[in-house]
């Protein structure tokens, strides 16, 4: 028996069939290795962009968020996505392009992307506009009160009365 595979073995040496079998299997695996991790990586890319979308479809609808929260909770989710799966080509910058992409293509087909809520915080004042002060100088009877309408004021008196008052007032 050992005879035999000595003669295959002898046969197969001195004829080059090793030989061109061990090249062929080189080739194929050089050629077909490249192939395989390409198809890989596009599994990933595909896998990480779904990841994207459905991290920037969820946090466009946070109105608490600012956008630039938005953006970080995005990136935060798709790093971590990322290294938790091992895609080590998945690197910060190349990501927040993939996610500034994503969002303008989300906001482009109309989806619904939530106002940023904003609350004044406790240290801003309002502006109010200041009381204007009446006019204490002689002409101050001849100037006209713009800020009151004449159909909604109340009338108190005929002005008879009045005028009789002044009348007694300017006479002492």
């Amino acid at each position: 028996m050992i005879a035999i595979l000595t003669k295959i073995f002898n046969y197969g040496q001195s004829t080059g069939i090793f030989a061109a079998g061990i090249a062929f299997i080189l080739a194929v695996w050089k050629a077909v290795l490249p192939l395989a991790q390409a198809h890989a990586k596009t599994a990933q890319e595909k896998s990480l962009l779904t990841a994207i979308e459905g991290l920037v479809a969820r946090y466009a609808q946070v109105a608490a968020l600012s956008k630039q929260d938005r953006f970080d909770a995005v990136l935060n989710g798709a790093l971590t996505f990322a290294s938790d799966r091992g895609y080590t080509w998945a690197k910060s910058g190349l990501v927040k392009g993939l996610i500034e992409n994503i969002y303008q293509e989300y906001k482009s087909a109309g989806k619904d992307v939530a106002p940023v809520i904003t609350t004044p915080s406790s240290d801003v004042v309002e502006d109010k506009p200041e009381a204007v002060a009446p006019s204490t100088t002689d002409n101050a009877d001849t100037t006209a009160n713009t800020s009151k309408s004449d159909s909604t004021d109340t009338v108190e008196s005929d002005g008879a009365s009045d005028i009789a008052k002044l009348e007694g007032e300017v006479e002492k």
